[in-house]
């Protein structure tokens, strides 16, 4: 057993772009780093960055907690296998907010691959062949007419799938994606609104919506309105959902859901979502990771999660306007579009101002 001694920083920052979906609006965003070290200089990074408006937890609670973790050292067993590692410490740090659990688990698993040379993908998932998954990029552009022009400027610049976010202006957002499609007739789309579209737009637009053969529609409508929607013939995705335990596993039972959105932010981390996973393929639905314009920790142990379950959907990682807010940085697991393997020990990330970069 050692003994890991934690450090909390806050970084924060004004953005230079905008952020779409639940986030738009937002000026600001901020980051909290954990870092877990060992009396010889090996550590874990983890990172809690809960999203306003959207995320159950706050920064201010979630630094609450973390802080907590400075107060006496972190034990460890070097030896312990993954799971046996993260049951110790909370045991013995019970915290209670999604991104401070997944601010633990993260640098806990960073430190013990780290320790053991190999990277985490395969320190939890073993040692099989893993494939490149593709990254799914998120158009930006708020006003849906500008929306053909983006997704052909993101074509342009490599993008192989695409997803926007809908539920404002329905009618015009529809408008858009049929141009879109008419001129990309196999590109993979997805939508998500969020919650946004009320169901009687729903049921008004269910054969235009069949006609584009959308890859996925996330979150389409309010929870109230999920079991009238699920006879309608289109291909969801459960993100918001899954954080209602209940609801999702009705969702899922239903047979109607097609994909479950794994933010290991929001969700508590990588043990609740290698769990919803499971019970999304108990089902016959299938899983991917994405983001919450989170930092490039929490970047980089999602694309390790995604490695580590070989998701088969695009991931959506894709850049975005806050990551600006850090220094520059290399992640061994994304490279241009995909997320691929690697052997860096641990996270695989590297900021540009380490001497060892």
């Amino acid at each position: 057993m050692t003994e890991l001694h934690a450090q909390i920083d806050v970084l924060e920052g004004e953005l230079t772009g905008s952020l779409a979906g639940a986030a738009a609006g937002l000026s600001k965003r901020a980051f909290a780093v954990l870092q877990l070290e060992r009396g010889d200089g090996t550590t874990g990074l983890g990172e809690a960055s809960p999203l306003p408006g959207y995320s159950p937890d706050s920064m201010a609670e979630v630094c609450d907690e973390l802080q907590r973790l400075a107060e006496a050292p972190v034990a460890a067993n070097p030896l312990a296998s993954p799971l046996e590692l993260l049951v110790g410490a909370f045991a013995a740090h019970p915290l209670t907010h999604p991104a401070a659990r997944f601010a633990l688990e993260t640098a806990l698993l960073d430190w013990l691959a780290q320790t053991r040379n190999e990277p985490l993908h395969r320190l939890l998932g073993g040692d099989a062949e893993r494939e490149p998954i593709p990254i799914v990029d998120l158009v930006m552009e708020p006003l849906p007419a500008s929306w053909p022009a983006s997704a052909d400027a993101l074509l342009v610049d490599g993008a192989t799938h695409l997803k926007l976010k809908a539920g404002t202006d329905f009618a015009a957002e529809l408008t858009a994606l049929e141009a879109i499609r008419r001129a990309h007739p196999t590109l993979p789309l997805r939508l998500d609104a969020n919650r946004r579209i009320p169901l009687e737009v729903l049921r008004r637009h269910v054969e235009a919506l069949e006609a584009l053969e959308l890859e996925l529609l996330e979150e389409p409508v309010a929870p109230e309105a999920w079991p009238a929607a699920l006879d309608l013939p289109l291909p969801y995705a459960l993100d918001e959902s899954l954080r209602d335990e209940e609801l999702s596993q009705r969702l899922l039972e239903s047979g109607s859901i097609r994909a479950v959105v794994l933010k290991p932010t929001v969700l508590g981390g990588l043990r609740a979502a290698f769990e919803i996973a499971e019970r999304a393929a108990a089902h016959g639905a299938q899983y991917l990771v994405s983001h919450t314009f989170d930092g490039p920790i929490a970047r980089a142990v999602t694309a390790e999660l995604a490695l580590a379950l070989q998701t088969e959907l695009a991931a959506g990682l894709g850049s975005h306007p806050a990551l600006a807010l850090w220094p520059p940085h290399r992640i061994a697991a994304i490279r241009e579009r995909q997320i691929v393997p690697h052997d860096a020990p641990g996270l695989g990330l590297h900021f540009d101002e380490d001497t060892d970069a």
